[in-house]
């Protein structure tokens, strides 16, 4: 058959096939107001094409009545396409469709009236080729006086579809996908008309080859872009009955051939011969049918069965679970299943970095490093609307055009097509990042439906179970240093001795020192500042060689599975060291006494069980305080022949003495290069011992404040002689220099064992009440108690007391010293307390005279 004749039949017939199928899908599927409105528009194009394919055969009452029905078809598609683009679009204008309407229903008058076609017919010649003839096909007609007005109105109305198509897709009201087919179809059935004007071009089926690409790029539009939902509500008795009726039609067949041909000699046997027939139909379509009931099930049935399925087992599952990573491997497997996605990214909030991160991925190959921060504009976007979005929609809309060209990349490179929300109530918990389907389809509305219902139901259990490890963590994790607490160490413990086995694991125990007066000169405040700096210090450091633990209070533990000891004590020196280091930058010198005191022991070696590896963890931390502070001390076999280094009894009786002799000791040395300042601490410590039991403090405190007196100018041995014995008035420099005395006196304190708790009431017996004294500023009630008693009795003794620079005062002339100072320089309460001791006698000036010269 000749290329025209082929042309000219099978281009109309597949058109028309093509949106008849179309139309049966349409009509089959769940309607909306867009499937609504555009089968209307597939209703105008089957008129058109049918009314082609009727010219062709000739069909009653003739040529010129189908040519014009084509027409009207012709005319009707512009009009219904602008009604189906505005509703597509949202922007119908109720004005402008009645007078775009109004000009179609009068260009149909029109048509109708015979003024646009005049004469038509059909020419049939024959053709011989190749030896063979054939009948060859062509239109002939002739067109009126008002065809090429219609022309120019249609052309308007089709150009005015593409204008509004286009202007909506650059304001990213939708996408070019989506819309782009249709207006190329538009335009090639604007072209086709064009050609239809031309008799010598329109005499062939040119405007409904038109027709036929327009038809494909729908069902490419609707297929590929999901321009239209379509959900089908195709039922198995439906489908069962058609199949029924194909094998009645093939039964019916069979017997009127047989008795066509076999009857006439044959009749006799012709109804066995029949029977027999219909039982050879029934016997091989029997399995036919059963086969094709199967595929009905596993085309209609299957998809939506596994979703029911997985949707099933999943609600049943997750409301079981309550671990994170449990829930996420279930709802990652169900999407799976339910939509056959290639890869599936999830990422979860992380509320202290303020941005969401890859959780979990569908494969072990496909996890990226990737984060999304609360601000980003795909955020917002998902609490706001409450709704997924897809990758054009990313690219097309101006919400999105704030974010950065490097952020959509990424998500371009990974592959992601639609990203669903995982809300619960208006919390962004986490959210759903899909790549494209194995079958390379676009994403149903059904498909995004069931994501948006996994999405919202698996919310509330995400959300429980966050709560839920939240509440976990916060049970075993230590609130101020984040770390682990004690209850999880000894947890931690057990289960790291039992996991390495006959292996190594060492122990680290470290505690603070002077971390209690750390808190008396600074504040629990910045003790707790402290403590969560030692904590990071040891985060950073160890990482992920081990487990770090709050032990309690000021001390610290750290396991180390598979450290010998040369290991662990390397971690634990270089830990020490950072935290010396750190402190020791500070600004404030006061500060220099925070280090830190560290045992090791490992298991097996130098302990047998966990109980034992800690009781001697703990006696090598504890040799390491007794020794000086601030080293690492390793436990080993020698620790046990060196018997109880601490005792089990109360040996401060033997203590006190050695301590009693290293003060006088000091305070020896301080008289060999001034004179008065040894007198000058026996008073302070006898003043200040009398005003602090009239301040109704305890035995305990009165023991503090007396030796607090005595140690209260130790520092003095750093200062130069020729500044200490200047008989003249001290420049700025000089006293600069003396003002050192106070810290100096710490920096010897701190090394004396069990005397940390006079150091406060020494730091501070120069600071004033109105906060100008030194060397901390300190004012008011924040200066120690002891220190302010210090304060008062200190003076006292030096106005009584002959200075290099100046003669003593009198009693009462000091006495009035202090009380002209009180609420400047000195606690008004205790100086006016102070002042009446002396006053009634109970501090008698005269003896402690006497008994300096006795000393």
């Amino acid at each position: 058959m000749p290329f025209l004749e082929v042309f000219f039949w099978a281009v109309p017939i597949i058109a028309l096939t093509s949106y008849c199928i179309l139309m049966l899908f349409l009509s089959l599927s769940k309607k909306d107001k867009f499937i609504r409105t555009f089968m209307l528009v597939l209703g105008a194009l089957i008129l058109w094409t049918a009314s082609s394919l009727f010219m062709g055969i000739q069909l009653y009452p003739g040529v010129l009545f189908w040519d014009r029905v084509m027409i009207l078809g012709m005319i009707a598609v512009p009009f219904l396409l602008y009604y189906f683009i505005s509703v597509f679009t949202n922007s119908l204008n109720i004005f402008q469709m009645v007078i775009w309407g109004t000009l179609t229903g009068a260009a149909v008058i029109v048509n109708l009236l015979g003024l646009v076609v005049i004469d038509a017919s059909v020419i049939t010649t024959t053709v011989t080729e190749n030896g063979k003839q054939f009948t060859s096909v062509e239109y002939y007609y002739v067109l009126g006086k008002m065809a090429i007005p219609i022309y120019i109105f249609t052309s308007i109305l089709i150009s005015s579809i593409i204008i509004k198509a286009r202007k909506h897709v650059l304001e990213g009201k939708t996408t070019y996908g989506r819309i782009g087919p249709i207006i190329a179809g538009i335009s090639i059935l604007f072209i086709g008309g064009l050609l239809n004007m031309v008799p010598a071009v329109g005499k062939y089926p040119v405007d409904i080859l038109a027709c036929f690409i327009n038809a494909i790029l729908i069902m490419f539009a609707i297929y590929k872009y999901r321009m239209l939902e379509l959900r089908l509500m195709v039922t198995k008795g439906i489908v069962y009955s058609l199949f029924a009726v194909l094998l009645t039609c093939i039964y019916v067949y069979v017997v009127f051939f047989v008795e066509r041909h076999v009857g006439n000699m044959y009749r006799d046997i012709t109804p066995y011969f029949i029977t027999l027939s219909a039982l050879l139909v029934a016997v091989v379509f029997q399995p036919l049918y059963r086969f094709t009931c199967k595929l009905v099930d596993k085309m209609f049935y299957k998809a939506e069965y596994s979703q029911r399925q997985a949707l099933k087992n999943f609600s049943l599952s997750i409301s079981n679970k309550l671990d994170l990573h449990d829930m996420a491997t279930e709802l990652i497997e169900v999407v799976q299943l339910a939509i056959h996605v290639r890869e599936i990214l999830l990422m979860l909030k992380h509320e202290e970095k303020a941005h969401y991160y890859v959780f979990s991925t569908s494969s072990q190959i496909f996890k990226p490093d990737f984060q999304i921060s609360f601000d980003n504009p795909i955020v917002k976007w998902l609490i706001s609307n409450n709704a997924s979005f897809s990758r054009e929609e990313l690219y097309s809309l101006p919400y999105f055009k704030s974010m950065w060209e490097k952020e959509k990349k990424v998500i371009s490179e990974l592959g992601i097509e639609v990203i669903i929300p995982i809300k619960s109530r208006s919390d962004l918990i986490g959210m759903l990042m899909l790549t494209k389907k194995n079958n390379s389809t676009a994403y149903t509305l059904d498909d995004l439906d069931l994501l948006t219902y996994l999405g919202a139901s698996s919310a509330v259990a995400f959300d429980n179970a966050r709560l839920f490890s939240r509440a976990q963590a916060e049970a075993l994790t230590d609130s101020l240093t984040k770390l682990y607490n004690h209850r999880y160490f000894h947890k931690a413990l057990s289960e790291q001795v039992k996991k390495v086995g006959s292996a190594e694991l060492s122990l680290l125990l470290l505690d603070l020192d002077l971390f209690k007066l750390y808190n008396d000169l600074y504040g629990h405040l910045e003790g707790d500042k402290a403590l969560g700096m030692v904590a990071a210090i040891m985060m950073r450091l160890v990482g992920e060689k081990g487990i770090v633990c709050r032990y309690g209070g000021e001390e610290f533990a750290i396991l180390l599975p598979y450290y010998d000891s040369k290991r662990a004590f390397d971690i634990a020196e270089t830990i020490r060291l950072e935290i010396q280091r750190t402190f020791f930058n500070t600004s404030d010198v006061t500060q220099r006494f925070l280090t830190a005191s560290v045992g090791v022991c490992t298991y097996p070696h130098a302990a047998a069980t966990a109980e034992e590896l800690l009781k001697r963890v703990d006696l090598a931390m504890y040799t390491a305080k007794s020794n000086g502070k601030n080293q690492t001390v390793i436990y080993t076999p020698n620790f046990a022949s060196s018997g109880n280094l601490f005792g089990d009894g109360d040996d401060s009786a033997g203590i006190k003495p050695a301590y009693a002799a290293t003060i006088y000791a000091l305070t020896a040395a301080i008289d060999a290069k001034d004179h008065y300042t040894f007198g000058h601490s026996q008073r302070v410590a006898e003043y200040a011992t009398i005003l602090a039991s009239a301040l109704g403090l305890d035995k305990s405190h009165l023991e503090i404040v007396r030796e607090a007196a005595l140690l209260h100018d130790v520092g003095k041995i750093g200062i130069p002689e020729n500044i200490l014995t200047k008989k003249g008035r001290l420049t700025s420099e000089e006293y600069d220099i003396v003002k050192k005395h106070v810290e100096m006196s710490i920096t010897i304190i701190k090394h004396l064992p069990s005397m940390n708790h006079v150091i406060p009431a020494v730091i501070g017996h120069h600071e004033r009440w109105d906060g100008r004294g030194y060397p901390r500023g300190l004012r008011g009630d924040n200066i120690p108690l002891l220190a302010r008693c210090l304060a008062v009795t200190d003076a006292f003794d030096a106005l009584t007391s002959n200075r290099p620079y100046r003669a003593s005062l009198s009693v009462i002339s000091a006495l009035n010293e202090i009380e002209n100072n009180m609420g400047t320089q000195f606690d008004p309460s205790i100086a006016s307390l102070f002042i009446n001791l002396v006053r009634d006698g109970s501090v008698d000036i005269v003896q402690k005279k006497k008994m300096k010269n006795v000393l």
